[in-house]
């Protein structure tokens, strides 16, 4: 089976200079459209799932402590230093 047959095609409708710019901009760093375009989408989908798992990461409060604790807990840190 051939790799083109495991492929999709996507067809992007955007402006003649948003493209203009784009291909200059992939020229310059000696890529194509496509190769430009593809690791723009992977970095940002990347981003997006850092993003969530971060946000995730946050709800978790296993090893959390509450406000109120923490203070509790400088305090007896600055006494006891004092």
């Amino acid at each position: 089976m051939s790799d083109t047959a495991s492929r999709s095609r996507y067809f992007l409708d955007i402006e003649p200079e948003l493209k203009n710019r784009l291909k200059a901009l992939a020229a310059l760093r000696g890529k194509s459209m496509k190769e430009w375009l593809t690791e723009a989408i992977i970095a940002k989908m990347e981003d997006e799932i850092d993003a969530a798992e971060g946000l995730a990461a946050l709800a978790d409060t296993k090893y959390s402590l509450s406000l109120e604790a923490y203070l509790n807990s400088r305090k007896g840190r600055l006494s006891r230093s004092a």
